[in-house]
């Protein structure tokens, strides 16, 4: 049978569909507004307003259509509807599938095991006297019409601009949950299968608009996390309706709980979907999305192979200009349309910025330590008369659980037996690694205690050390270097694997569960 796409929408969002579909051998046929950009990029393109479905299931007919995918946000009401009228896979709203509408979908989400959420109800005039509170449109897309609002006065401002944004002015007003840290995970639908297929970090501005300034993946979840993640979105989507194609799950992190935000049943917007997951992963998410439509999906095996992100160049990213400068000529630079060195504001939505962003590929997550020199040096102190009063401070500072007692007898230990290597500022250790160098007869050495001021990190401390650590070995002519490390603190065994350490199958469950790493010198 000769496959037919129909793609509903035909804006900026269908083109990668489009290009796909065609790498596939896939016929496509995209509903859409007479200067819809994409519309001379498919085989067929229909003049047709994207809420039409009656004229949409005429011409679907007509052209034997045997699959429906919405291009966009706006259109996966009307994609589902479609779908539904031809027989075809698409997500369910008859199960709960409300496309947009934040409010029906915090309703649904009430049955939901192992998601929480914030107290919530749609405004009409009452009185609201806890604050902060947050105010959305009820069905905006992109943060538009989103604020938080601290007082009286900052509710009125935020309730008119949520009004104005909503398409028939509902206004949903939310309890604000703090802390945390706020992901989107980009998921696969195929009937009762649901599928992970990335975990995203996003960077915001924070309040009042909490304007999404960065996203990095793989976000760097520890396993009992991933799990929680992966449940969540399970539920959530099951819960929705949302039963064929993409998914754009927001949640946030809070005291071990995942909270729901929104979903999209789309890919994900800033790059995330059509860039970022094709970087940081070997799966081919729009092919697999593409699929689903049809209703044959293969069972996705998905695996991170580096890091992907994309910063834009607004004033909330003004501190990493370094970032911004050294991408010009970087390797890890995949694209860069910053075309204005003034750094602008994103007051409510990030693509009313138009200085540009950068998107990166790397076997880490860019920070400023791979672009920023770092003049700090590491030493080995042991010689120095006020080791064991900087050593005894840094514990203390860093809020060591150990009696006096035994921090003294631990400090002598590092000092007779060991090489203390640090980076000093001001008369105070800011960056600390303990190296065991003495074992003449194995020729094996031991890193242990590594610990950077949380004020001093992201700026290559760690890197510092760690040379100085690996320079001391081999100057010695020891062989092998080993360490432990948390299994869930990928930052450092990211670190550890960028100079040679690879995990060698031996783990030390000491209070929590450590990795062995070892690296050949």
């Amino acid at each position: 049978m000769k496959r037919v796409l129909a793609i509903v929408g035909a804006g900026e969002a269908a083109i990668p569909i489009i290009n796909k579909s065609k790498e596939m051998g896939i016929t496509t046929v995209a509903f859409g507004e007479g200067d819809s950009v994409a519309k001379n990029l498919v085989d067929l393109f229909i003049e047709k307003s994207i809420f039409d479905i009656d004229g949409m299931e005429e011409e679907s007919r007509k052209y034997r259509i045997n699959a429906v995918i919405a291009s966009s946000e706006v259109t996966t009401e009307s994609a589902a509807l479609l779908a539904k009228r031809l027989g075809l896979p698409g997500n369910r709203c008859d199960k709960g599938f409300f496309a947009r509408n934040k409010y029906l979908m915090r309703e649904a989400i009430k049955l939901a095991k192992n998601v929480k959420q914030p107290n919530y109800f749609l405004f009409s005039g009452q009185k609201v006297e806890h604050f902060p509170v947050m105010v959305k449109a009820v069905d905006s897309c992109g943060k538009r019409g989103i604020s938080l609002a601290r007082s009286k006065e900052e509710f009125l401002i935020a309730v008119n601009n949520a009004k104005e944004m909503s398409s028939n002015h509902t206004v949903l007003i939310e309890e604000y949950i703090s802390g945390g840290q706020e992901f989107s995970v980009e998921c696969l639908a195929d009937g009762e299968k649901k599928y992970v297929i990335q975990i995203t970090e996003k960077i915001t501005s924070g309040a009042p608009h909490f304007t999404e300034i960065s996203h990095h993946q793989p976000a760097q979840l520890n396993c009992t996390y991933k799990e929680m993640v992966v449940d969540a979105a399970n539920e959530i989507l099951t819960l929705l309706g949302i039963d064929c194609g993409m998914a754009h799950l927001e949640i946030k992190i809070v005291n071990d709980e995942v909270y729901f935000i929104e979903v999209g049943a789309r890919a994900g917007g800033d790059h995330i979907g059509d860039t970022l997951i094709g970087l940081s992963t070997d799966y081919d998410y729009y092919r697999g999305a593409i699929e689903c439509s049809f209703g044959y999906l293969t069972i996705p095996e998905v695996h991170n192979i580096a890091y992907s992100g994309i910063i834009f160049h607004c004033w909330e990213n003004r501190n990493l200009k370094e970032i911004f400068e050294a991408s010009r000529n970087a390797d890890w630079c995949i694209a860069n349309t910053v075309k204005d060195s003034n750094f602008k504001k994103a007051d409510s939505n990030i693509e009313t910025v138009e200085s540009g962003y950068i998107i990166y590929r790397m076997d880490h997550k860019l920070s400023l330590a791979d672009v920023k020199m770092s003049n700090y040096e590491a030493e080995i102190i042991n010689k120095r008369k006020d080791v064991f009063e900087l050593v005894w401070n840094h514990n203390k500072e860093i809020g060591r659980t150990l009696t006096d007692e035994e921090l003294r007898i631990g400090i002598q230990k590092f000092i007779d037996f060991g090489n203390i290597i640090s980076v000093i500022e001001n008369k105070k250790i800011i960056a600390f690694l303990m190296l065991y160098c003495n074992n003449t007869e194995t020729l094996e050495a031991y890193i242990c205690n590594v610990y950077v001021l949380a004020t001093y990190r992201g700026l290559g401390l760690s890197k510092v050390i760690l040379e100085k650590a690996m320079e001391t070995c081999i100057s010695n002519k020891f062989k092998t270097i080993k360490l432990h490390v948390a299994e869930d603190n990928m930052v450092a065994i990211n670190l550890y694997k960028q100079y040679g350490f690879e995990p060698n199958g031996n783990i030390k469950n000491d209070g929590e569960k450590q990795i062995e790493m070892i690296k050949q010198l």
